[in-house]
């Protein structure tokens, strides 16, 4: 299984997720991904645009994004929780 790591030690804000997301992973139907928490799990959970394919994410060093973007780092690590279990893509915060 492919595995991404997504350092996000650069990053503080919910675009700069996305973009890295993006540059890291190059997933299928990347220009039609969008770019959100609907969008992420449309693509993790059924292989809508920004589709890994099956793979491992891990992701860490998300301390400022975690302070600037709190619901929203959340709301990823819910959609890692619920897609785990049956997608294909799992997704490890460290």
């Amino acid at each position: 299984m492919k595995t991404y790591q997504l350092d996000c030690s650069q990053i503080s804000l919910e675009g700069d997720f996305w973009q890295l997301y993006l540059a890291t992973i190059r997933p299928d139907g990347a220009e039609c991904f969008g770019r959100n928490l609907s969008a992420f799990r449309d693509a993790v959970s059924g292989g809508g645009p920004g589709w890994p394919g099956e793979c491992r994410i891990m992701v860490f060093n998300t301390e400022n994004l975690q302070q600037q973007e709190g619901q929203f780092f959340n709301g990823l690590q819910r959609i890692a929780r619920e897609v785990s279990e049956y997608s294909g893509v799992s997704i490890v915060f460290e």
